[in-house]
């Protein structure tokens, strides 16, 4: 079948759809946090590759409150649970996440618990803190830039060679100086 590039909805479309038919304008289908907490527990849990991908993103640098942002966000937009219930359940499913990352033989200082960049104070961020966190978390405006950079020295770099003024005039070398050994009498006379 081809593609055709005019079948998806218009602009607007969706603020036209009755509001009942979405997910989060249903009552929850969990109102109790205790509930709610081992909920999201059981289900990581019952499934054996969705916990070790959890514990690898732990061990490979993931913080904690994104991965829980990430697992309550997608329970609440799916009518499982109430908004002020996902935002009073993310700082337990981390403390659960840290629990189960230590109890799996991931070190403590391994362990990231919050989204900011260590070693820096807040509001204070330097360029190379910035370059470091995008290179991390953006990498293809990361890249992106890299090529705009190069591309402008080197525009830079050929206006210069075109002018002339990438061509110095070198002096003269001036004499190195001569060891003694290397002195010879100008004439037998001054002997």
């Amino acid at each position: 079948m081809p593609f055709d590039p005019f079948d998806r909805p218009l602009p607007g479309e969706s603020l036209t759809q009755p509001m009942q038919e979405d997910a989060i304008y249903k009552p929850p289908k969990i109102n109790n946090l205790d509930e709610a907490l081992f909920h999201a527990i059981d289900t990581i849990e019952d499934d054996e590759s969705l916990h070790s991908d959890l514990l690898n993103m732990i061990d490979s640098g993931v913080d904690l409150e994104s991965i829980a942002n990430v697992i309550t966000f997608g329970s609440f937009s799916k009518g499982l649970y109430s908004p002020d219930i996902a935002l009073q359940l993310t700082p337990m499913l981390m403390t659960w996440m840290y629990v189960q990352a230590h109890e799996n033989g991931i070190e403590l200082d391994d362990i990231n618990i919050m989204n900011f960049p260590e070693k820096t104070s807040k509001g204070n961020m330097n360029p190379d803190d910035i370059v470091t966190l995008m290179k991390r978390k953006n990498p293809e405006k990361f890249k992106k830039q890299q090529k705009e950079s190069a591309v402008t020295e080197l525009d830079e770099f050929f206006t210069q060679l075109q002018k002339g003024e990438g061509q110095k005039e070198q002096a003269a070398p001036s004499p190195e100086p001569m060891g003694f050994m290397g002195m010879q009498p100008n004439s037998m006379e001054n002997v």
